[in-house]
């Protein structure tokens, strides 16, 4: 997946971040320890001699080990013997003297031999979707803040079911969804009229999905199909240097909300069925909102787009009277 040179650019700056403060703090545990225990420092840097000299040996003997490199390695021993002393009389081993690396694997240079390191993959990655997600209000809603006071416990007679006990059946199936979230796990459709509810549940499932460390972009269609269409038409526009609709199709899980309210365009027709069904192709979980009715989407996307997303998709039908309306009603008899 190719990203664009300014997250690469912060990827960079924070992988350096991490590198400095490790080495500072190293050198400051080393300035302190070396304080308390001048002697210490002195048999490192016997140390480093011997070793240098050892190495000198080494290279220029080619018959084996002769009687000066017999020595020279008795005193490295000697040496390093004499500093593990000096540890454990301070109670503390040469490792913790030594930088402690996010990534010990790489040491927080973002590659092994030239090669990208898991953890540089991951850092663009989670930054990618940050930028992606800063505009949502991601920590506006949990399942914690979603009341279902404001839902009826009226039981009606073609329901069998009050429209309160549907809804906490949904919050129920939401907060399963996020304790089973895998690779495996299927896609769902909330759908209803606006005010019900979809956005905040939806949002709940990112926030818990997000704090597991999974990659999650929640996005408004609206918003997010403006973007691509600017990146795609805009000037300057460059596919190479661009993660967008990557991004979109290779998260774990992609949250569209408000499908169905975009300017209709062949463009956004196509964004959104190209979307979705790679999604479904690859076995990566949506989540869609929608105020819409499957018929009135078939009339803007296609019918064969959702036929598959009835029959493959999780579908909560989200009842109710519109929350906002109320809780502004609420408000204003305070």
């Amino acid at each position: 997946m190719g990203y664009s040179k300014k997250i690469y650019d912060e990827a960079d700056k924070v992988m350096q971040d991490r590198r400095n403060r490790a080495l500072k703090s190293a050198d400051n545990r080393k300035e302190r320890f070396f304080k308390k225990y001048p002697e210490a420092q002195e048999l490192e840097r016997q140390l480093s001699y011997t070793m240098t000299n050892l190495i000198r040996a080494m290279l220029g003997n080619k018959n084996g080990l002769n009687e000066a490199m017999q020595k020279l390695k008795a005193e490295n021993m000697a040496t390093q013997m004499r500093l593990k002393q000096i540890y454990a009389r301070a109670g503390i081993t040469q490792k913790a003297l030594e930088p402690h690396f996010v990534c010990e694997k790489c040491k927080d240079k973002g590659n092994i031999d030239g090669k990208v390191c898991d953890c540089y993959k991951q850092l663009v990655k989670e930054i990618a979707y940050n930028q992606l997600n800063e505009l949502s209000p991601l920590k506006l809603s949990s399942f914690e803040t979603f009341s279902l006071h404001y839902y009826s416990d009226v039981i009606k007679n073609e329901k069998r079911v009050s429209e309160r006990e549907q809804m906490r059946l949904y919050l129920e199936k939401c907060k399963s969804y996020v304790d089973t979230f895998g690779s495996d796990s299927k896609s769902m459709i909330m759908r209803g009229d606006t005010g019900l509810g979809k956005t905040h549940l939806s949002l709940a499932i990112a926030n818990e999905l997000i704090k597991k460390g999974f990659g999650v972009i929640y996005c408004s269609a609206p918003d997010i199909l403006s973007q691509l269409e600017k990146e795609q038409f805009g000037k300057g526009y460059n596919k190479s240097e661009e993660s967008v609709e990557d991004a979109l199709k290779e998260c774990d899980l992609l949250i569209l909300d408000d499908i169905g309210s975009e300017f209709s365009t062949t463009f956004t027709k196509n964004k959104i069925y190209n979307l979705i069904n790679y999604r479904l192709s690859c076995n990566r979980p949506t989540i869609i909102s929608t105020n819409f009715t499957f018929k009135e989407l078939e009339q803007t996307y296609s019918q064969r787009l959702i036929s598959r997303i009835i029959g493959e998709y999780i579908v909560l039908n989200f009842v109710g009277h519109d929350i906002r309306q109320m809780k502004r009603k609420e408000k204003m008899n305070k």
